[in-house]
C-alpha cells in the first residue's frame, strides 16, 4: 500500500503537469488563445498536483513523491535506506505511467501538431526541442543556452524549492503548521517553474523522458541535458538541507504542537502498515508448511514489547 500510494501520488503530480502542457501547445501551433504563458499554466497544474497527491495520499506513503527528496530523507532523518530504490523505482514508474497515459488520451492532438509542423516544413528541426511533440514529456537544452546555463538555473531554481520544502517540513517551525506546509510547498515549486521553468523533479523528468524514447527512440533521449535535468535535483537537494541545517534552524526551538501529532499520526500509520507487511509474511510462510507450527506471537517481530520501532517521519 505504501508504494502504491507513492506510485498514484507521482502519476497524479506528472499527469496534471503533462497535460497541461499539451493544452499550452496544441493552442500555439492551431493559434488559439492561451492562459498567460506555458510556465504560468504548467505551474499551477504543478502545484495544485501537489496540493491533491499529498491529501489523497500523504497519509499511506511517506508523501516524497520525488526521489530527491527520498534521498534527502533517508541521509539526514530517519527514512530507511532499504526503501530508498523501491521508492525511486514506483515514482519514476508514476511520471511513465502518467506520460503514457496523456498520450493515448490526448494522441489526436499529437497527430494533428505533427501534420501542422510537417505541413510549415519545421518538424525534423522541431521534433526533439521543447517546441515538438517529444517536449511535451521529455526537456531539452532551450536554443542558445550553454550546459553549464542550464546546469546553474537548474541548481539554483531546485536549491530554492528544496529549501523551501525543508523549511516548511521543520517541526520546530512555528510559522509553518504540517496544514499548512503543502500549500507552502505546492506554490514554491509552482512560482519556480514560472520564473525559471526548472524541473525540479527526477520521476517527471526521467519518466517523461523514458515514455518520449518509447514512441519517439533515442533521439528523443535530450543527451547530456538529460543528465542534467534528471541528477541536478539531488545535489540541490542536499545542498539546501545542509544550509538549512547548519545556518537557519536550531536546536533549541521547540517543536509546535500540532507537528507533534502530525509526526506520531504519521509515525503510527506507518508502523501499522510495516506490522501488516510482516505479519502476512510470517502467515505465508507459516502457511507453506516449513513454519507451521510457529505461533503468531513467537515471531520476534510481533511478540510483545519487541515489534520493530522502523518509525518513519513524515515527509
Amino acid at each position: 500500500m505504501e508504494l502504491w500510494a507513492e506510485f498514484v501520488g507521482c502519476f497524479i503530480y506528472s499527469w496534471l503537469g503533462i497535460g497541461s502542457a499539451v493544452n499550452q501547445i496544441n493552442a500555439i501551433v492551431n493559434n488559439q488563445p492561451t492562459f498567460a504563458s506555458g510556465p504560468i499554466q504548467v505551474g499551477f497544474a504543478v502545484s495544485f498536483g501537489i496540493i491533491i497527491a499529498v491529501s489523497v495520499c500523504g497519509t499511506t506513503s511517506a508523501g516524497h513523491y520525488n526521489p530527491g527528496i527520498t534521498l534527502a530523507q533517508a541521509t539526514y532523518r530517519s527514512f530507511p535506506k532499504w526503501k530508498v530504490p523501491f521508492y525511486w523505482l514506483v515514482q519514476i514508474v508514476g511520471g511513465y505511467c502518467a506520460s503514457m497515459a496523456v498520450y493515448y488520451s490526448n494522441r489526436y492532438i499529437f497527430i494533428q501538431v505533427e501534420e501542422v509542423m510537417r505541413e510549415q516544413g519545421v518538424l525534423n528541426e522541431l521534433m526533439y526541442t521543447t517546441a515538438g511533440p517529444s517536449g511535451i514529456f521529455a526537456f531539452y537544452l532551450p536554443p542558445g543556452q550553454t550546459y553549464w546555463g542550464a546546469w546553474l538555473n537548474e541548481f539554483v531554481a531546485s536549491l530554492v524549492a528544496c529549501t523551501a520544502y525543508w523549511a516548511a517540513m521543520d517541526p520546530a517551525n512555528a510559522l509553518v503548521t504540517p496544514r499548512m506546509s503543502v500549500w507552502i510547498i505546492a506554490f514554491a515549486y509552482g512560482v519556480t517553474i514560472w520564473g525559471f521553468g526548472g524541473i525540479l523533479n527526477t520521476s517527471r523528468d526521467l519518466g517523461g523522458r523514458l515514455w518520449a524514447i518509447t514512441v519517439w527512440g533515442t533521439r528523443a533521449n535530450g543527451g547530456r541535458f538529460g543528465a542534467i535535468s534528471a541528477l541536478t535535483n539531488f545535489a540541490a537537494m542536499l545542498t539546501a538541507v545542509f544550509l538549512y541545517e547548519v545556518f537557519i534552524t536550531d536546536s533549541r526551538r521547540v517543536v509546535n504542537v500540532e507537528s507533534m501529532e502530525h509526526i506520531r499520526l504519521m509515525t503510527n500509520q506507518l508502523k501499522s502498515s510495516e506490522t501488516q507487511r510482516e505479519a502476512s509474511v510470517e502467515m505465508g510462510t507459516n502457511s507453506s508448511g516449513s513454519s507451521a507450527t510457529q505461533r503468531i506471537s513467537d515471531v520476534p517481530s510481533l511478540a510483545p514489547g519487541k515489534r520493530r520501532s522502523g518509525g518513519v517521519e513524515a515527509s
